[in-house]
């Protein structure tokens, strides 16, 4: 079963939750790039403006097709309560190439659920399973913990599908 992990990063925070798990599950990885810088003061108010209004942000797409997995996990941080403009864009370009999803978000200390919410209606797939990962879990190492337990479960998710898959192709 082949697991992609792609991933937006600007503080190191979701690099982190992303790396621990495509480790554990031995996924392929990839980071999504801005095309047009984020700091200094326009790149604030055009961040700003790209969440407040949910507008995709300009993005260099990653080098892999997602319809050669059988997972594609999507992981970025939260914003303002919503879904960072990169995964946006790239859920919008994308999408009709999934195959099963999973979510991972990372907050200062609450907002994934919206992004979750988001991520779903823009796939429109249901995932397999979410990660929430605040500050604080990222600070204390618990995201660890929590990577480890959100891998097993899209691990086994992948394996109970394979056996529905085998189970109705054995009737037909």
């Amino acid at each position: 079963m082949k697991i992609l992990v792609i991933y937006y990063s600007l503080s190191g925070n979701t690099q982190k939750v992303a790396e621990a798990i495509a480790g554990t599950l031995k996924a392929d990885i990839n980071q999504l790039k801005d095309r047009r810088s984020r700091t200094g003061l326009f790149g604030m108010f055009r961040t700003m403006y790209q969440v407040l209004f949910s507008r995709p942000g300009e993005i260099r797409f990653a080098n892999t097709d997602p319809y050669q997995y059988d997972l594609l996990i999507l992981g970025a941080p939260v914003w303002i309560m919503k879904l960072a403009p990169p995964m946006r864009s790239y859920i919008l370009k994308e999408k009709d190439r999934f195959n099963q999803v999973a979510f991972f978000c990372t907050e200062g200390a609450s907002g994934a659920p919206s992004a979750f919410k988001t991520m779903e209606s823009l796939c429109g797939i249901k995932p397999a399973a979410t990660l929430e990962v605040t500050k604080a879990d990222i600070k204390s190492e618990q995201y660890l913990k929590k990577t480890h337990t959100f891998a097993n479960n899209c691990y086994q998710t992948l394996l109970d599908n394979k056996v529905a898959v085998s189970a109705l192709n054995s009737h037909l």
